[in-house]
């Protein structure tokens, strides 16, 4: 049996930088996900830069997307009560 990894305390006051993106491509390998964060240009519309990559073991990825599914079902249930 695997043992509890440690907690890791966060401090969410502490950010090194903030990007946005209108678009990801995902590449996937048997042992890990890529994600390639694209900020399109407004002007062009056409044109797209890679401002993050992010390698992530496979199991960390379906973890990330469980958390996605959720908190976004999470915040689209709350919108209809």
């Amino acid at each position: 049996m695997a043992d509890k990894p440690e907690e890791i305390k966060i401090n969410p006051n502490t950010t090194v930088g903030s990007l946005y993106s209108q678009f990801v491509g995902i590449t996937v390998t048997d042992t890990e996900v890529t994600l390639e964060f694209v900020y399109i240009n407004p002007r062009t519309k056409n044109e797209g830069q890679v401002i993050a990559r992010i390698t992530l073991p496979r199991k960390t990825a379906e973890s990330l997307s469980n958390a996605i599914t959720t908190t976004v079902r999470t915040h689209e249930n709350k919108k209809k009560n």
